[in-house]
């Protein structure tokens, strides 16, 4: 015969060692699987069957120990079966369960205060609230399409044994209580706990083998996933790299063009330049304004010829653009207006200086470039009587170079896009131009680290200011050097 302590006592064994494993599962599976509410269920159970085997030696009323053991067994097996649910993806019948829950918390305390030695009763009803878990169980099995079919049918099969054996204790049960004097057979006691003993072991196992089962499947959905990623990152870099040669060729082609223009300018500009020289020599009585105008034609001639030819070595040599010398404003500024001297506009400017300035460290010949850029478009976006204002200043370490004109100035919502490659402003139509001048003098200004900022003047017009860094120019020679 099986005496039920012992049987109490392998449960109580067997509670503790599950309750254990689910909290390692917990603890390293937590973040991939919704097991948290089976290691609580799991570790109640092992509480309410120490509580179980050690009541007798606690100091609390026996009503009141019995009341909060029943409560705790179905409040575990609520978790169990919720926590069930939660790992296949449903939502459970959490209503229902908390349901049993309160239907204990409200019973077992009324069945201790009017008839504590009425066991059966409290039997029959606790097997009832197991019985609905089973039968929940049974439900979110046949729901579950996550699992194989044979573990499925499994579960349904072990839950169907409980509800038998349920069903059994509870025909046993209303028997010994229609029989006079006798309210509690440990025989039947010790045989169910020796057969829950078994159930649990097995609906442990069961568990366990889903988890492992889902492992294994989220892990080829990973690895499926992981395989998708790095074909379609290979397909992108395929792509990208497609992309990439396309670009690198046009580039060169582009590089090529430029490079063979650029060398067609030199025979064009050497005839212009030449016959600014015969011109000069075949004149024996040229006016001043003849040999300024002459002057100033060989000079644009040679700056641009000096250009084209830095640019062409770069392409050849170490991509060193810049040719940095030690220049003087004032010197750099005379050089401007000379450009324009020999020009009907030349009368229009006004060059002054704020203070003494110090010496620049950059490349005359791209400075000067940018400068008759600007003035240029000062002068062509004005009246042909306006006055342009070229000042030099000295402004918290920069050399700051600034051209005002009192012309059509430039809409306030174009401002934000001007010096954009080809972009003219809306109301430049009527005169002739690229778009690519502002460009051009920033891409230059980018070899000092100097900037250009164009904003328009309140009393009209347009402010154009370059800003040059006292040790930008130096900077970039040094790093290209």
């Amino acid at each position: 015969m099986l005496d039920i302590n012992t049987s109490v006592l392998l449960l109580t064994a067997n509670m503790l060692l599950q309750a254990v494993g689910w909290l390692l599962i917990w603890v390293t599976q937590r973040r991939i699987y919704q097991v948290n509410l089976l290691a609580a269920g799991f570790a109640m159970y092992a509480g309410t069957m120490v509580m179980l085997v050690a009541r007798d030696t606690m100091a609390a009323p026996a009503a009141l120990i019995i009341i909060v053991h029943n409560i705790a067994i179905v409040l575990a097996n609520a978790l169990v079966v919720q926590g069930v649910a939660s790992f296949l993806g449903q939502r459970g019948y959490p209503v229902l369960l908390m349901g049993c829950v309160m239907v204990t918390a409200i019973l077992w305390p009324i069945f201790m205060a009017v008839d504590p030695d009425n066991v059966g009763i409290r039997v029959l009803v606790h097997n009832t609230l197991n019985t609905i878990s089973a039968i929940i169980l049974v439900r979110i099995m046949m729901l579950d399409r996550s699992q194989p079919a044979v573990l499925r049918w499994s579960m349904m099969v072990l839950m169907a044994s409980e509800i038998a054996a349920l069903t059994v204790r509870s025909i046993v049960t209303v028997r010994i209580m229609d029989t006079p004097g006798i309210t509690f057979d440990a025989t039947v006691q010790a045989w169910y706990f020796f057969f829950f003993n078994i159930f649990i072991t097995a609906f442990f196992i069961l568990l366990l083998i889903m988890v492992g089962h889902k492992l294994a499947s989220d892990l080829r959905q990973r690895n499926v996933a992981l395989q998708n990623e790095i074909a379609e990152r290979r397909s992108l870099q395929e792509q990208l790299t497609s992309a990439l040669e396309k670009e690198n060729a046009l580039h060169e082609e582009q590089k090529q063009l430029l490079r063979m223009v650029t060398h067609e300018f030199r025979t064009p500009l050497a005839i212009i330049d030449r016959a600014a020289e015969m011109i000069g020599m075949t004149q024996t009585a040229t006016s001043d304004a003849v040999s300024t105008r002459i002057d100033s034609i060989r000079g644009a001639v040679q700056r641009l010829v000096k250009l084209t030819n830095r640019f062409l070595d770069s392409e050849r040599d170490d991509g060193v653009v810049m040719a940095a010398e030690r220049i003087d404003i004032g010197s750099l500024l005379q050089r401007v207006a000379r450009h324009f001297s020999g020009l009907d506009t030349a009368g229009r400017l006004h060059i002054s200086r704020s203070g003494p300035l110090p010496f620049y460290h950059g490349d005359p010949e791209m400075l000067t470039t940018v400068l008759i850029n600007l003035v240029d478009n000062a002068l062509k976006y004005s009246a042909p009587d306006s006055p342009v204002e070229i000042d030099a200043a000295l402004e918290n370490g920069e050399i700051v170079l600034a051209v005002r004109d009192r012309g059509i100035g430039i809409p306030a919502g174009e401002l934000a896009s001007v010096g954009r490659r080809f972009f003219r402003a809306s109301n430049t139509t009527p005169a002739t131009g690229t778009g690519i001048g502002l460009y051009n003098a920033r891409r230059l200004l980018e070899y000092h680290q100097g900037r250009l900022a164009i904003n328009a003047r309140p009393d009209g017009g347009t402010i154009a200011e370059v800003s040059l860094p006292l040790r930008g120019a130096s900077a970039v020679l040094l790093e290209a050097l």
